[in-house]
């Protein structure tokens, strides 16, 4: 990405490194990590046009995707891992304890601070990125999605073709280097102004200390003058959205409440046994069996990851963003299937030994009429980006490969 905020020491080479830098959304300051290849490291005539914006699952951190975007990376793609509320970098949020701002887990908030991010990437690049959610983060990219289908409904505007100027869309295999945005972002939903300058808004985000970011990232509802207007992607902020593993509402009312009821149960557990008690009955959960097949470091990383957060956090993103808060199954499904009539791919993907989620895949491969692309990946559980790393890169390779346009013409 070409915002030098963001970049500062994001590029990599032969290991996967990045920088986690903070993203500011109406008070909460998100963490973001970055990666991107070095020009000597990324293959020759493979610079990829299109970013990816990855969201990452309950309990993780933007870390969790570093062995997946070392294919990518390698490929030239640009890639930002985006932490949700309570999360890694995320856990430094402006409201100090948790329980003081537990409005800041709602997954409709988070979906809103998502795409307002996606619009920056946007921006920046000169290109809408693909967005990727996994489990809890695709709960929440797929939130982001039915909002943004909610704005097309309403007459919201598709077209990016404002954003594929020839000084913001060079030629694929030539390095980029676009010069940074320190502008306002426009905000679809309400066509108010946000101030997200980038000294500011894409602060250094310290673990350990608390931000104070009193005032940036709030709406600035000032008038602004036509010549002002900056065309961006309103509606529709990503060029493909890709979901990994994750679920797509309740199919009726009594399913809604047997979540809540399900996901409030879990937040009382991590509140009375706390995070490390917790994390050793979530990591034994049917769903993460296939993870005992990763090696000792990749288990030690994962289990250090979890233990990471603290339980207040854990406990809001069950009740504030647990799949008992989503759209419906029936809407998600609709919304996918008009993002891909529109011509956004939408792809899904559930691991073979992942019987729960392969259901899934199934149910959405027969109720879009195969509007939407499900894959199975073989060998792979849950997390198949930290399963089958090589078979999740590839894939997004190809997505990329679709939403990336053809160089304009010299």
């Amino acid at each position: 990405m070409a915002n030098e905020a963001l970049k500062k020491g994001g590029e990599v080479a032969s290991e996967v490194s990045g920088e986690t830098r903070g993203f500011d959304f109406e008070g909460m300051r998100f963490g973001v990590k970055a990666w991107r290849a070095s020009a000597s490291d990324a293959r020759e005539g493979d610079v990829s046009a299109v970013p990816i914006v990855l969201a990452h699952g309950f309990a993780q951190q933007a870390s969790t995707w570093d062995d997946a975007v070392r294919l990518l990376a390698g490929a030239g793609a640009e890639c930002f891992g985006f932490e949700l509320a309570g999360h890694g970098a995320g856990a430094c949020s402006a409201g100090g304890d948790p329980a003081e701002r537990s409005d800041f887990f709602d997954l409709r908030f988070q979906a809103r601070a998502l795409l307002a991010f996606c619009r920056i990437v946007a921006r920046d690049a000169g290109v809408a990125p693909v967005l990727v959610g996994y489990s809890m983060g695709g709960r929440v990219a797929l939130q982001a999605a039915c909002l943004a289908a909610d704005d097309l409904r309403d007459g919201g505007d598709l077209d990016r073709t404002a954003l594929r100027s020839s000084a913001a869309f060079a030629p694929r295999g030539r390095d980029r280097r676009l010069d940074a945005v320190a502008g306002d972002l426009w905000d679809g939903d309400q066509f108010g102004r946000i101030s997200l300058r980038s000294s500011a808004a894409f602060a250094p985000c310290d673990r350990t200390d608390r931000l104070d970011v009193t005032g940036v990232g709030q709406r600035d509802t000032a008038a602004t003058s036509a010549g002002d207007a900056v065309r961006m992607p309103a509606a529709v902020p990503f060029s493909a959205l890709v979901l990994e593993s994750a679920g797509l509402g309740p199919a009726d009312d009594a399913a809604r409440e047997a979540l809540r009821e399900r996901n409030f149960a879990w937040a009382a557990r991590v509140r009375d046994e706390g995070v490390s008690a917790f994390m050793d009955w979530w990591a034994g959960l049917p769903l993460f069996e296939s993870q005992r097949n990763l090696d000792d470091d990749q288990r030690e990383r994962l289990r250090a990851g979890r233990l990471a957060n603290d339980a207040e956090s854990l406990a809001l993103s069950f009740e504030r963003a647990g799949a008992h808060v989503m759209s419906s199954q029936g809407e998600s499904i609709r919304t996918l299937c008009e993002l891909a009539a529109k011509g956004i791919p939408v792809s899904y993907l559930a691991g073979e030994l992942d019987a729960k989620y392969c259901k899934v895949a199934s149910t959405l491969q027969a109720k879009s009429q195969g509007a939407i692309s499900c894959r199975v990946v073989p060998a792979a559980g849950h997390s198949i980006h930290l399963e089958q790393p090589e078979a999740f890169g590839a894939i997004l390779e190809e997505v990329v490969e679709s939403c990336t346009p053809e160089p304009a013409a010299p």
